[in-house]
């Protein structure tokens, strides 16, 4: 179920996520030729937004589990 919940959550927030950051940082990005710069941020967003995923699923299965009992 945490495979399932961090994919849809992934799928979901990276596209909004990217498209926010690259246009606050598009004075960097637009002056890296390489792209360099653009991998770097996208991979921090990506591993800064599985983290806040994985955090989110650990509270929802400590209230299902409160629920449960």
């Amino acid at each position: 179920m945490a495979i399932i919940f961090i994919a849809v959550w992934l799928g979901i927030t990276i596209p909004i996520l990217l498209s926010l950051v690259f246009g606050l940082f598009k004075p960097i990005v637009t002056a890296d030729n390489t792209g360099i710069s653009m991998i770097i941020i996208a991979l921090l967003i990506a591993i800064l937004d599985g983290y806040i995923g994985l955090k989110i699923f650990n509270k929802i299965q400590l209230w299902l589990e409160k629920r449960k009992r």
